[in-house]
């Protein structure tokens, strides 16, 4: 069964794979199933010592992955088959181990989502909005400053600078990686499950302010420095700086939900 999966797959996982090393907005996804794996092996001694009673719903499941294999590959549409190869993996393990071993790889194996890139329909839907969402935050910062800027869409005009807030600049790489970080710490966080959800979804927000104070700062320096400044590698430091930032804001809330609940009550 392991032989027909890999043959079956393969192609699915390669092209995937191809995704990752080519669009930049999903290399971060060579890191997932490394992360996954090593969830999987954190739960070693709960899956030795869960019994196996193996499910024929996981059959039920494989013909639903299968099914969906197929609509992918006759319609061109890779997102649906690298959902289906999740739901391969989910179902073997129902088929294998029974629904005691799936609850306990339930995490890890949907944690596989993180690395599937958005169908391009919902990736352009998204992208415009969020483009124009950081500019117009970023024109009431600099604003704030006093600085005199006005928005066109996704264009920022500053005093002799003109800013573009390009696709890369939309905060769609850094929701994904959010996501995928905030999913890790609501999973660790002694919290019921309506608390982790919120946590979870609080990474959107801090994603999309994040970005906003990413773009406000490149503007401040093409204010200041010129439009070079805000290009290259200061615009690089400047994403990363605030990436920190976030990651700082994120731990800052883990922290505070493990002083709220100590205990897990």
């Amino acid at each position: 069964m392991t032989v027909v999966f890999i043959a079956v797959y393969a192609p699915v996982a390669a092209e995937l794979g191809r995704d990752w090393i080519h669009d930049p907005n999903y290399s971060h996804g060579f890191l997932i199933p490394v992360v996954s794996a090593f969830l999987v092996w954190q739960e070693r001694r709960k899956l030795n010592a869960a019994a196996v009673r193996a499910s024929w719903w996981g059959i039920a499941g494989l013909l639903v992955a299968a099914a969906l294999l197929v609509l992918g590959a006759a319609g061109a549409e890779v997102f649906t088959q690298r959902v289906s190869l999740i739901l391969a993996l989910a179902s073997l393990a129902l088929l294998l181990g029974g629904w005691n071993r799936l609850r306990i790889l339930g995490f890890p194996i949907a944690f596989l989502l993180f690395a599937i890139p958005l169908p391009y329909v919902i990736y352009y839907d998204l992208t415009a909005p969020m483009q124009a969402l950081a500019a117009h935050n970023a024109i009431a910062g600099l604003n704030g400053l006093g600085i005199p800027a006005v928005a066109e869409g996704n264009i920022i005009h500053l005093p002799g600078a003109s800013l573009e807030v390009a696709e890369a600049c939309s905060g769609i790489r850094s929701l994904y990686a959010f996501l995928a970080l905030g999913a890790l710490l609501a999973r660790t966080l002694p919290l019921p499950w309506w608390g982790r959800v919120a946590v979870f979804l609080l990474t959107i927000p801090l994603s999309v302010v994040g970005n906003a104070i990413r773009v406000w700062g490149s503007g401040v320096a093409a204010y200041l420095g010129g439009p070079r400044s805000a290009e290259g590698a200061p615009h690089e430091i400047m994403g990363l700086v605030v990436f920190a930032l976030a990651l700082g804001v994120l731990y800052l809330i883990g922290k505070g939900a493990r002083r709220l609940w100590p205990s897990g009550r």
